[in-house]
């Protein structure tokens, strides 16, 4: 009689817990929110974090926070969100170097996979495949024949080691096998600047940065890296037109929170992201910055972050390519 007293006594408990669990989900927000950038404030994932957050916030009716934890590409901030409560009131706007550093790093502090909940893309950013024009090369075929013909000869600028523009051009050394000069920079600023002073002679960086230089023909744009071109450079032809029908890449950006977070608030927030794609003022905005938005549900955010995983993984694994 006092095990089946105390049973009953622990079902009650239990359910009383779902309820109350239940009933937060229902409410949810009712308190402040967080974003969580793993980036340096006034970059292009800053401006687009406190753009998104006051929509997401005004659907939501609550307030949220962009704040900004540096360090180890993106590595810190992202921890930061993994070890957070999983209730949906931290969040994480992450970006491709999510996929890039799961296939990097030998030993991360989380897990990129297991330890996140995938709410959804945000946005997409093309990239741009640019020469100084003192290359003798006018589009993309002309470039790699120069690059096949000169083993070593040509150097490419990127950020750093590991980071978006290195691996968009690895990817396409990884397909077009050719052999150039990596020079890294400490940042994506100093890479564009020394490619347009002529100290570099190529570089894929996005299109937001390299748009005025190749409007101003300090830089000859060869091709854009996605499958549709970009409104910020319409006449210039994707490198699917340009003849290189496998080669896709781009930076892009997308909504995270703690794995463990409840079903419902995911879905909560997913169906906001998608009000949010279809906001006029939000997507003139992200045009006018030169990003795509983009709207994915969370299983199919999670497919995309595995398959640049996969990606990204084999690229490395070939070109022997090893965290700084």
């Amino acid at each position: 009689m006092i095990r089946r007293t105390f049973a009953s006594g622990l079902l009650c408990s239990a359910c009383a817990a779902l309820a109350c669990a239940a009933s937060a989900q229902d409410g949810f927000p009712d308190r402040p929110m967080r974003i969580i950038v793993p980036f340096a404030v006034g970059g292009n994932t800053d401006v687009l974090a406190r753009l998104f957050s006051q929509k997401l916030g005004a659907l939501l009716k609550t307030s949220i926070t962009v704040e900004n934890k540096t360090g180890s590409g993106s590595v810190l901030g992202t921890d930061a969100v993994a070890k957070a409560p999983a209730d949906g009131y931290t969040l994480l706007l992450g970006t491709s170097s999510h996929a890039i550093n799961a296939a990097l790093y030998p030993k991360l502090p989380y897990d990129s996979r297991k330890d996140f909940a995938f709410i959804s893309m945000i946005a997409q950013v093309p990239m741009v495949l640019s020469v100084h024009p003192r290359v003798p090369a006018t589009n993309p075929k002309e470039l790699i024949a120069l690059l096949r013909a000169h083993p070593g000869k040509y150097s490419f600028a990127s950020s750093g080691n590991g980071g978006s523009l290195h691996m968009a051009v690895e990817l396409l050394k990884f397909q077009e096998q050719f052999d150039a000069l990596h020079i890294p920079y400490r940042g994506a600023g100093p890479a564009l600047t020394d490619t347009v002073a002529g100290q570099v002679d190529f570089i894929i960086d996005p299109v937001t940065t390299s748009a005025p230089f190749v409007k101003s023909g300090k830089l000859r744009a060869l091709a854009v890296t996605t499958a549709q071109r970009s409104p910020v450079l319409p006449d210039l032809p994707t490198m699917q037109e340009a003849g290189f029908p496998n080669y896709e890449t781009s930076t892009w950006n997308l909504l995270m929170a703690p794995a463990g977070t409840p079903a419902p608030v995911i879905a909560r927030l997913s169906a906001a992201l998608h009000s949010i794609a279809q906001d006029a003022d939000f997507t003139r905005r992200l045009v006018d910055m030169g990003a795509i938005p983009l709207h994915m549900t969370p299983a199919e955010t999670r497919r995309h972050v595995e398959r640049e995983t996969g990606q990204w993984a084999r690229v490395i694994q070939s070109a022997g390519i090893r965290p700084e």
